[in-house]
């Protein structure tokens, strides 16, 4: 009973969908809510439980992230104010397909807050990736993983403009002025 339980929660990073594509315009609401990949029956779910390309020079300026043996991140938030723009680094940069806007893609994911480094949101705590649509989660989101490659792993910083705006998302400890980081493991697209 436990396990279809927690089979059946959605990952706070996608809890603000309805508020984020009415203000878009798209009015799309209907979406699938996403999946891990052990329950979708995704390809991933035989791959990569982390990202698996090349190492890069990391930008002064960005959290910093330092990988447990299993591959989870353990962020540092610099000492300093929040950027006011969304910020994507490409720490690991993979040697798969480009991801598509409106792919479905299975990540590894860990989300905290700039202001203390509390986390909010993780994957990597359920022992499984998670699959899901570009167009369900959050901008700030979505822009870390569009445009990247499989196998790469970013860093986001995300303004809480395309996070979750003024409302926050109070039941994950996420006020309205809170500015989000995201390290995120791009396993899978299609």
């Amino acid at each position: 009973m436990r396990r279809s339980l927690s089979l059946l929660a959605v990952p706070v990073l996608v809890l603000g969908l309805a508020a984020c594509a009415s203000e878009s315009g798209s009015g799309d609401t209907a979406t699938p809510a996403p999946s891990t990949s052990a329950s979708s029956g995704s390809a991933a779910s035989d791959g990569p439980l982390r990202a698996t390309g090349e190492a890069q020079e990391p930008q002064a300026g960005f959290p910093t992230v330092e990988l447990d043996a299993d591959g989870r991140p353990t962020v540092t938030v610099p000492d300093a104010e929040a950027p006011a723009e969304l910020q994507v680094e490409t720490l690991i940069k993979g040697d798969g397909p480009v991801v598509e806007d409106g792919a479905n893609v299975t990540v590894q994911y860990q989300g905290l807050l700039w202001k203390d480094g509390t986390i909010f949101d993780e994957s990597w705590k359920r022992g499984e990736p998670a699959t899901f649509g570009t167009g369900q989660v959050i901008p700030g989101f979505a822009a870390g993983i569009v445009g990247q490659t499989v196998g790469s792993q970013t860093v986001v910083v995300i303004p809480p403009a395309e996070g979750y705006g003024a409302q926050g998302q109070p039941q994950a400890g996420i006020a309205g002025d809170d500015t989000l980081v995201f390290v995120i493991d791009i396993l899978a697209a299609n």
